[in-house]
């Protein structure tokens, strides 16, 4: 399991994980497009590149996850595989998804933001965490 979604009272909470940070911030993307529609569905024809530079590291979580809402709202796309690289508060990301299709792909919850609400970006047991609430 890369990640798991946290009860929230109105909205819903990711949490994510992975043996270094661009992981874990890989897994959250990932269960930021799990709750819009099922990723296994989503074919990887489409690429887009991006780079974000935050003043911290909640901050680039924050920039980074709001980058895919404003593709998805301007674009259309729905992701399924992500590959980053950081490095200080500076961030590298990688994204293959493509179009959706209400034909093809499940609708499940609209994500209209993300929040700072309870954001956490951490270190446990030797693995990184983020942890995020977005508003849907």
């Amino acid at each position: 399991m890369k990640f798991k979604f946290i009860e929230h009272t109105a909205d819903v909470g990711i949490e994510a994980w992975g043996d270094d940070l661009a992981e874990a911030f890989e897994n959250a993307a990932i269960g930021l497009f799990e709750i819009m529609t099922d990723t296994s569905k989503v074919e990887q024809t489409e690429k887009r590149e991006f780079e974000v530079e935050s003043e911290d590291k909640q901050s680039l979580l924050y920039d980074f996850l709001e980058k895919f809402l404003i593709l998805r709202d301007s674009e259309g796309l729905m992701f399924s595989k992500f590959k980053v690289s950081i490095e200080g508060n500076k961030l590298k990301a990688e994204a293959w998804g493509e179009e959706f299709n209400s034909e093809k792909h499940e609708s499940k919850t609209e994500v209209k933001a993300i929040t700072y609400m309870d954001m956490q970006v951490g270190k446990k047991d030797d693995k990184h965490f983020v942890r995020v609430i977005v508003d849907i």
